[in-house]
């Protein structure tokens, strides 16, 4: 009896070892992907292209061996984006392991024609990184993340650092997948999405990329661009970022460039007489960079002039900003419907179904307080005029 027990006792400590490791994966079976891209291929396909992480073995003390690229690229094509991974692995031959991955590039192409069901794949997969970042290049994708060269040697590497940057917030747009994929299927907060843009690079056979405009989106549509500016429009009033630098031209032909700090953002809603009305409050600090003229910020003439120009042209940023996005893509990519939802909630039952088309109604009222900081190290307060103008 005491001999049966001991052999079931062995038994079943075996299949507690098993257990442990039977669907183990080792680390030489797996590849870090650090950036993923869509895109379509010529024939219209769906096209899958993974940047991977290609460890560098050190070379040898006095050696001569040159050490390998440290990414390698793979692409394939395929009905889903799991159909086209499928190929890719076994192309590679690995494992592919997206808890790392740094960026999901998406080409501009496929963009506009519209990603329904394109996104399943990121909802689905359990080792999915939601706080990556998204971008949509203009340039083909497979390009990109085989050509593209920055500083650090792994491109993905560089634009996860520079989206984290505080300094870009303003003019970045920075938007990570846990965001992205949930406002494609809303409409009161829709997305929009940083670019990748080649720089104009004669003479380079380097592709270097630059990050800038915002690609818009209504509902999994993209319908069209914001330039820089209007880029920091949109983070100040989906309040990622809470500065930024303007530049201003006065009525005398100055330009002055503003350092903008501490900006604090309202958004309301109301009707009136019916009609829907968006008002927007704006708080700001502001200090002087540089000027094409000399000011005396000591003369209250001079600083009340400065004030009034500054909020009328913030003023005039703003709503050229919202009558792009409601009116000419009718997209809410600041939120608006949002802030509807959540203060007027009966109010925003009535408009949801229409909310696209009933951007093209909203009036905007915009309220702008600028407070200007004197510069510095400037003991007089004068602000001479830029060296370089």
């Amino acid at each position: 009896m005491f001999l049966h027990l001991s052999k079931y006792a062995c038994f079943l400590s075996m299949l507690l070892l098993l257990s442990g490791c039977w669907s183990q994966i080792n680390f030489d079976q797996l590849t870090v992907v650090s950036a993923i891209g869509l895109d379509v291929n010529k024939q219209g396909q769906l096209q899958v292209t993974v940047q991977l992480v290609n460890p560098t073995l050190p070379v040898a003390a006095g050696g001569g061996g040159q050490q390998r690229r440290a990414i390698a690229t793979y692409s394939a094509s395929g009905l889903t984006v799991e159909d086209a991974l499928e190929t890719i692995r076994k192309q590679a031959k690995k494992s592919l392991f997206f808890s790392q991955t740094k960026v999901l590039l998406i080409g501009e192409r496929l963009a506009r024609q519209g990603l329904d069901h394109k996104m399943d794949f990121f909802w689905r997969e359990p080792n999915q990184n939601f706080n990556c970042w998204v971008m949509v290049s203009r340039r083909p994708v497979k390009e990109v993340l085989t050509d593209s060269k920055e500083l650090q040697a792994v491109a993905a590497d560089e634009w996860k650092a520079y989206f984290k940057n505080k300094t870009y917030k303003p003019t970045s747009g920075g938007i990570q997948l846990y965001q992205f994929l949930p406002r494609l299927e809303q409409s009161s907060f829709q997305v929009a999405v940083p670019g990748l843009l080649q720089v104009d690079n004669s003479g380079s056979k380097d592709i270097v990329m630059e990050i800038t405009d915002l690609a818009v989106f209504r509902n999994n549509l993209m319908v069209g661009w914001l330039n820089s500016e209007e880029t920091q429009v949109v983070s100040w009033l989906t309040q990622l970022s809470a500065q930024g630098l303007f530049q201003m031209t006065t009525e005398d032909k100055k330009s002055i460039m503003f350092d903008l700090k501490n900006i604090h953002i309202a958004m309301k809603p109301t009707f009136e007489n019916g009609q829907l009305q968006m008002n927007v409050r704006m708080k700001s600090k502001a200090s002087i960079k540089t000027s094409t003229d000399t000011l005396d910020l000591t003369d209250k003439k001079t600083t009340d002039l400065i004030k009034s120009e500054l909020s009328n042209a913030i003023t005039a940023s703003i709503e050229k900003t919202l009558y792009k996005l409601f009116r000419s893509y009718k997209s809410d990519a600041v939120g608006f419907g949002e802030t509807i939802h959540r203060k007027a909630p009966k109010s925003w039952e009535t408009l949801k179904d229409g909310w696209n088309e009933e951007l093209a109604n909203i009036k905007v009222q915009s309220s702008i307080s600028i407070e200007i900081v004197k510069s510095g190290l400037l003991i007089d307060s004068n602000i001479k005029k830029d060296d370089a103008q």
